[in-house]
């Protein structure tokens, strides 16, 4: 497969955040920009309300949610393969099966659907009769392919099958059998037609699902390193900063690029979301100074922009409860424990009260869904800087950690705004 033809995914995690799809968005155009081709931002499920509200206010289509990027078959679809028209003649379809150079050709009818594969050995008896070639193709007797693939079949699924089918060509169809193709029997031993740029994270299981079927070339991220081996050597930007997107802008200027207006825009959008306009502990003297950047090429100050994400709708109030617990919740795997850590932001905590009995029930059907240990939703007031941890599970990770009680399954975390940064320490010192 030429290298041209792969395509480049640029995704940040599961339940992404706005710094999460800005810096996918922001690192695709610069990838572009500096000669990569087919390339794409994603966003690994649902777009995130205030996400969706940054592109619309800077007039950008956005990033595309994709659900998966496990490789299917119809990835593999090679278009160079000819179909053969049932009403055609005989030997109009054996002149083209000759120059196709292939050994069989799939044959549709008037419908699209798949009827057969031509095949010079099925033919053999109509030439031994010398029977009329003007026939439609169609009515010649054509071989019926032991294995028929359904377009939105896993590669995985079906390769060790079909790598020893005796045949090297394998008919694709839709869900309503029509026949959308040819996959060759060598696409299977070929690399994935896939590559991914990982950012906001560089996690495995927090990564999209199929993420472990693809390489990764780029890791662009600034929370600790838990990252896989590679096989080949990859490009890693990594720095104790308070936003991916503040790597981003770093590196548009160290390429000699200068964002246009909207992109500055996007990335300011992720770096007043992340460190909640600088008031966040995780925030950085470079996140101050590339956003003063950014503030210049986009015309739009910093605090317009986070005054904006915070005008969206509640997530409370615009979720169900346990939209709300996954919408920013991350799995994390330690000292042989399984839990999720997720984080909302509401302007005023007195929301998360009216709702605290339903996210608590949502919680409790999360950690039974994914088999955990416990699970905890941190609500965040960054207008006043505090927040509040809803905890459900194992108690004696929630009596070692360091809050005090405000009610049942409730923690006070005053001044803590960053998960990162504050919350998971001490989760993984209560662990230890």
């Amino acid at each position: 497969m030429e290298q041209a033809s792969i395509k480049t995914y640029v995704c940040g995690h599961r339940n992404p955040d706005v710094d999460s799809v800005m810096s996918a968005y922001a690192l695709a155009d610069l990838r572009r920009r500096t000669g990569m081709s087919n390339v794409e931002a994603i966003c690994a499920g649902r777009l995130p309300p205030r996400a969706k509200w940054v592109f619309e206010h800077f007039h950008l289509k956005g990033v595309r949610p994709k659900r998966d990027v496990y490789v299917r078959v119809r990835d593999l679809v090679d278009s160079s393969v000819p179909m053969i028209d049932a009403g055609l003649s005989l030997v109009d379809a054996l002149r083209k099966l000759e120059e196709s150079g292939e050994s069989s050709l799939p044959v549709k009818d008037a419908a699209g659907k798949f009827v057969g594969m031509l095949s010079p050995a099925k033919l053999l008896s109509l030439f031994i009769e010398k029977a009329d070639l003007s026939i439609p193709v169609g009515k010649a007797p054509l071989h019926q392919c032991s294995q028929v693939l359904s377009e939105n079949d896993r590669v995985h699924d079906i390769r060790t099958a079909a790598v020893h089918n005796a045949h090297n060509h394998f008919p694709v169809v839709d869900d309503k059998g029509v026949l959308v193709g040819t996959v060759l029997k060598r696409a299977f031993a070929e690399p994935p037609p896939a590559r991914m740029i990982l950012v906001d994270h560089n996690e495995t299981e927090q990564g999209i699902p199929g993420l472990e079927e693809i390489p990764v070339v780029e890791v662009v991220d600034h929370h600790r390193i838990s990252f896989a081996a590679t096989k080949d050597p990859i490009k890693y930007t990594a720095d104790v900063v308070g936003s991916t997107c503040t790597l981003v802008a770093r590196m548009f200027r160290g390429a000699g690029e200068r964002p246009t207006k909207e992109v500055a825009g996007v990335l300011i959008a992720g770096i007043v979301s992340d460190t909640l306009l600088f008031q966040s502990p995780t925030t950085t003297d470079d996140d101050r100074a590339m956003c003063a950047w950014l503030e210049k090429l986009c015309g739009e100050s910093a605090a317009a922009i986070m005054e904006g994400l915070m005008s969206v709708a509640s997530p409370l109030t615009s979720m169900s409860a346990d939209e709300a617990v996954a919408a920013d919740a991350k799995l994390y795997s330690e000292s042989g424990r399984k839990f999720i850590l997720a984080q909302i932001e509401e302007s005023h905590l007195a929301v998360f009260h009216r709702h605290a009995a339903e996210l608590a029930a949502a919680l409790e059907r999360t950690i039974k869904a994914n088999g955990l240990d416990f699970a905890a939703l941190m609500v965040t007031d960054p207008v006043r800087g505090n927040s509040v941890l809803l905890f459900k599970g194992d108690e004696a990770v929630r009596r070692a950690l360091p809050y005090r009680r405000a009610e049942s399954d409730v923690l006070l975390m005053p001044g803590v705004l960053s998960r990162k940064k504050q919350l998971l320490p001490e989760v993984l010192a209560a662990l230890a």
